[in-house]
């Protein structure tokens, strides 16, 4: 009995259960086992880049922005100097450019009315005179031939005046809330 508990017994049985485990362990390979069949899963629209319109929140706002529209996310945007974005219609017919923005208590009681002209390709389709502090929607249907479908669109805005910090002189111009082409 004595000799079933000196460490020359104990060494030996440990190694041999380590190696009864080892061998244990060791069995077959795995099946080869053929892939799924693939199936197609119907995820809508191919979303290859800017459309026709844009709200300020959505997630992929970013393809939209060009220049000068602040880069935080929220459901308005700034728009300083010149403001630029770009879209991509693809049905051009009877197109009308429409926006919503707003100029904001704060910056309307130092600027006074503000006009925000836009222009579409480098062509000015018309100003809107903010005479009052809240929210505005422009709506100007597109002349036949400006845009091209498929192609992209440069959209520019321009506000005069602009209100600007005595802090840094950064230049605000408006609040943007949505952009783009409707029908």
């Amino acid at each position: 009995m004595r000799l079933l508990y000196s460490h020359f017994v104990i060494y030996r049985l440990l190694l041999l259960v380590i190696g009864a485990l080892l061998t244990v362990s060791c069995g077959r390979e795995p099946g080869v086992y053929a892939a799924p069949p693939q199936r197609s899963i119907d995820l809508g629209p191919d979303p290859d880049g800017p459309h026709a319109f844009v709200n300020m929140d959505d997630p992929v706002v970013d393809d939209y922005l060009v220049n000068d529209i602040s880069p935080e996310r929220g459901f308005r945007r700034w728009a300083f100097t010149h403001p630029e974005l770009r879209f991509r219609p693809n049905d051009v017919r009877h197109l009308i450019f429409t926006a919503e923005f707003a100029i904001p208590e704060v910056t309307y009681k130092v600027t006074g009315p503000v006009t925000v002209s836009y222009a579409v390709n480098g062509r000015t389709l018309g100003a809107i005179r903010c005479d009052h502090a809240g929210d505005f929607r422009l709506e100007k249907p597109v002349p036949d031939g400006l845009v091209e479908p498929g192609k992209f669109v440069r959209v520019t805005f321009e506000a005069n005046p602009r209100w600007i910090s005595p802090d840094d002189g950064a230049q605000l111009s408006f609040l943007l809330r949505s952009a783009g082409f409707i029908h």
